[in-house]
């Protein structure tokens, strides 16, 4: 089960991300002493995009969680605009590299808040559904060959007059706003998650994830997993596919019940299919189960996991039952971060509250992505029943600990 995991170990000590400061939300920022300059130089475009946060600047503001509709696609337009321009300024490569890996997010982040919305309708879904679903993934494959420190190439084109259309249709059915953010937009978290399960993730054929907070996994888990399979010539995963539901979200409205979705995909997967169904985070995996309860009325194969879990509400006592071990495939130890937490620090990103930062920034570990106060060795054994998946969950325990730690040195040696 480790062939894969430690013939992709060394793509580790490639990655750039040693080299950013990210944030409780997965912001990254930058030195002001090595941006301050060209920053200014380029303002009428960088503006847009960042904001200083003394002695950083930051690659998000408020543009970034807009939730109206036409600033989000004409957010869409000045990134196909402007990230051309960029790769083709006279910038300190570092720079150049941190603009074009922002933007990229930048757009991630809008296409995934269309993709939220044209899922949701069938008359939007038959129309545009396919082509923003490749494109998402045509992002996934840019922004991973930046943080492989790739040659930075021509940022994945976008059709214009696809997004016009797209506006058009949607005033059509009179919606004027698309979802603040997809939780899971913390592509750290994401990278290090697929060096813990990149065996797992290699066992099934698709990724099935739901709307809207788990929109970019698949995607990117996809994009990895081809990067790295090309160096080491394996096969890899076939697709992915969303379902939109959730248990405590009002915003997952759907024309279509689960019921209704998972009957359509069953109509274009064989029942054999082994699929990955992940979310974004779980605190009693309820949304999980009932997602894997449907597709078991037309599939055999699937796993369950998801990137971040409420490990808090193993020690707390909480108002409600926290996930079980046994419920859940791939568990990670990466822990939740509170909404209530979250909440006020995107305040501070929009620039519309004055706080102090709870994390050094300067840490690498500054999310604090591993609840520390758990013996999870003792947890796992005494509470873990089957042994398969104590298994599982130590090994990923394991080389998430590793993981973290070759990034963190990584990064110690680049500041020194």
């Amino acid at each position: 089960m480790d062939d894969l995991y430690k013939m992709i170990k060394p793509f580790l000590n490639r990655t750039i991300l040693t080299k950013y400061n990210f944030g409780f939300a997965g912001e990254v920022y930058i030195e002001t002493d090595k941006f301050e300059e060209e920053y200014n130089q380029y303002l009428p475009i960088l503006e847009k995009y960042f904001s200083l946060k003394k002695p950083f600047y930051c690659n998000r503001n408020y543009t970034y969680y807009s939730t109206d509709l036409i600033e989000t696609t004409d957010l869409v337009k000045n990134i196909a605009l402007d990230a051309p321009i960029i790769l083709n300024l006279e910038l300190s490569y570092d720079n150049k590299r941190y603009i074009i890996f922002s933007l990229t997010e930048y757009m991630l982040s809008c296409i995934a808040k269309l993709v939220g919305v044209i899922f949701s309708y069938t008359s939007l879904d038959v129309n545009y559904y396919k082509a923003l679903k490749e494109y998402l993934k045509n992002l996934t494959d840019y922004i991973t060959q930046i943080i492989f420190d790739e040659e930075l190439n021509q940022f994945p084109p976008l059709s214009f007059g696809l997004i016009d259309s797209i506006i058009s249709d949607i005033k059509e059915l009179n919606i004027s706003h698309v979802r603040e953010y997809s939780e899971m937009d913390n592509i750290l978290i994401m990278f290090i998650t697929y060096f813990a399960l990149c065996d797992y993730i290699g066992e099934h054929d698709i990724i099935i994830s739901p709307l809207q907070g788990a929109a970019l996994i698949p995607p990117f888990f996809i994009s990895m997993q081809k990067y790295t399979n090309i160096m080491n010539r394996c096969s890899g995963l076939a697709g992915y596919e969303y379902v939109r539901f959730s248990k405590y979200d009002n915003t997952h409205y759907c024309e279509l019940s689960l019921p209704d979705q998972v009957h359509l995909l069953s109509t274009q997967y064989p029942e054999s299919t082994n699929i990955l169904l992940i979310d974004d985070n779980t605190g009693t995996a309820t949304t999980l189960k009932s997602i894997k309860q449907e597709l078991l009325k037309y599939f055999k194969n699937i796993s369950t996991s998801a990137l971040e879990y409420y490990w808090e509400g193993k020690i707390f006592r909480t108002d409600y039952s926290a996930f079980q071990l046994d419920d859940i495939d791939l568990i990670t130890p990466l822990c939740y971060r509170y909404f209530k937490i979250l909440e006020e620090h995107l305040e501070f990103l929009k620039n519309e509250k004055d706080i102090n930062f709870r994390y050094d920034l300067v840490e690498f570990s500054k999310i604090n992505m591993i609840y520390d106060k758990i013996d999870y060795y003792l947890y796992i054994n005494n509470d873990c029943t089957e042994i398969s998946t104590k298994t599982r969950i130590l090994n990923i325990y394991e080389r998430i600990k590793v993981v973290m730690e070759i990034l963190s040195n990584a990064k110690n040696s680049f500041y020194n």
